[in-house]
């Protein structure tokens, strides 16, 4: 078995220490305890703690093999043999940054800054729009989670658990009300340690609109009133992400503890090179028929030289491809949303008519802006960019496409292969269940089914919280925006 002590560990991994913020990360060990904080102090030490869970064996690794756009050359034994036999780690670690270690500070920080004398608006406002995003995640995970009685121990000690639906219309609340607070004018803001954009206040603007444009994709299906919306997005185009320099990144480096955190993983338990995460079929097959220039950016070739992809649970081999070592590089940044998921979203919605007129012109330009972009981040050559963004037989033009939408829900989950959270959304919410792009098989060794289509709830909550919901969802349960 490869590997089999090692990985073992991935599921106890807490690595919220030494990434590029460990500086965040003296500050703030008992915040409800301090009588007062800056809420720089706050926003950094959450925004660090959720970006390393993400990027963890906590949920980066389950989440793809849920998402099946990896594969476990069938080393599954940290599993117990079993993928959709999550580990207590996995729901109750992730659980804790959304309602705990980042959650909590960036509640905290929000409270600090309008709090001030004078009040820190601007503060504020970056707080709310990383703290929606992070509710966005942790309903698309958990399905009903709370919200309007969240962060709030000494009033709401067992928070109720408000539905799916009337969480996202929270997290779009969020965003407006930070929209509304900000002040480029002021220069009381989070500059220093905003690693995102400098303080920068039209990118959080944009940032803010770009996530409220993406909540709204999420739940128009199941609410067609969301159009309206989208629409008024769609036609203020320059109000969200408009190119690559806008991107909602985490930066790291390559000094010594400074590193991406999947790159640490793999420094501490496989001499830094991945030896147990594959390409995928899912993946892989759209890719291969038309000579994507992305492939030798997210797979390396086996032994033979070629490129072999593994379905879920197959038995790797010699052959096997490996993902990358470039995708986990030190340096590689962790992507939160980008300018290529954006515009692949506009895209879609004008092929769909939401909103606005149906334009397959319109759409077209966005979906090669969106595809053409996608390739560009992940340093594809740019020849060979050209080349296929100009092919029609590789790039087909939605305009003759026999099935537009569904074109472009395929280079939506090629553009999400590294990022399963994103992924899982995206395939939950490409169509009804049956017809989802890729069409997902249960994997042989994992819990005889239907497909996972969520997170259970933490262990820990379920156990602290009076107020959680009777029955308790399964894995198999869909949420209310999953059709």
């Amino acid at each position: 078995m490869k590997n089999k002590n090692i990985l073992l560990l991935f599921w106890a991994l807490v690595m919220l220490a030494g990434t590029s913020c460990n500086k965040y990360l003296d500050i703030n060990k008992s915040p409800l305890t301090a009588t007062e904080i800056e809420p720089k102090l706050l926003f950094g030490y959450a925004i660090t703690a959720w970006d390393v869970n993400k990027n963890s064996g906590d949920a980066w690794i389950p989440l793809s093999f849920m998402a099946q756009n990896l594969a476990s050359g069938n080393d599954l034994d940290w599993f117990g043999g079993n993928s959709y036999d999550l580990s207590p780690n996995t729901l109750g670690n992730t659980w804790k940054v959304y309602y705990s270690t980042a959650g909590n500070n960036l509640k905290l920080a929000i409270r600090a800054a309008e709090g001030a004398e004078p009040a820190n608006n601007n503060a504020a406002a970056q707080c709310k729009i990383v703290l929606a995003q992070l509710v966005y995640e942790a309903t698309t995970l958990y399905g009903d989670v709370p919200f309007s009685e969240a962060w709030d121990p000494e009033k709401n000690p067992y928070p109720h658990y408000q539905p799916q639906k009337e969480v996202l219309e929270g997290v779009i609340k969020l965003l407006d009300e930070a929209m509304a607070q900000i002040d480029e004018a002021s220069p009381l803001k989070i500059s220093d340690y905003d690693v995102f954009y400098k303080g920068d206040l039209t990118k959080w603007r944009k940032l803010a609109n770009s996530i409220k444009f993406k909540t709204l994709m999420v739940m128009v299906d199941k609410d067609p009133s969301k159009a309206s919306a989208i629409g008024e997005l769609l036609n203020n185009p320059s109000s969200m992400m408009s190119s690559a320099a806008d991107n909602w990144v985490y930066s790291y480096y390559t000094a010594s503890n400074q590193e991406n955190p999947k790159f640490r993983l793999f420094k501490t338990y496989t001499n830094e090179t991945n030896t147990f995460l594959y390409a995928h079929k899912n993946v892989y097959d759209f890719m291969a028929p038309k000579n994507d220039p992305r492939i030798p950016r997210y797979f390396k070739t086996g032994a033979d030289g070629q490129y072999h992809a593994l379905a879920s649970d197959e038995p790797y081999n010699a052959n096997s491809s490996l993902i990358s070592d470039y995708l986990y590089r030190k340096d590689a940044p962790s992507v939160i949303t980008s300018y290529q998921e954006i515009a692949l979203l506009k895209a879609e919605a004008y092929a769909r008519g939401l909103g606005v007129a149906r334009d397959l012109a319109k759409a077209q330009d966005l979906y090669r802006a969106g595809v053409e972009a996608s390739m560009k981040f992940y340093q594809a050559d740019n020849g060979a960019i050209a080349e296929y963004v100009s092919d029609p037989a590789r790039l087909v033009p939605l305009t003759i496409a026999t099935d537009p939408v569904k074109e472009i829900h395929i280079q939506q989950w090629l553009d999400l292969m590294d990022r399963p959270m994103e992924a899982f959304v995206q395939w939950r919410r490409s169509g009804p269940e049956g017809s989802e792009v890729p069409a997902l098989t249960v994997p042989p060794r994992a819990t005889q089914g239907p497909l996972i289509r969520r997170f259970p709830l933490s262990p820990d909550e379920s156990a602290a919280n009076p107020n959680i919901p009777n029955p308790q969802p399964k894995y198999y349960d869909k949420m209310w925006f999953d059709l």
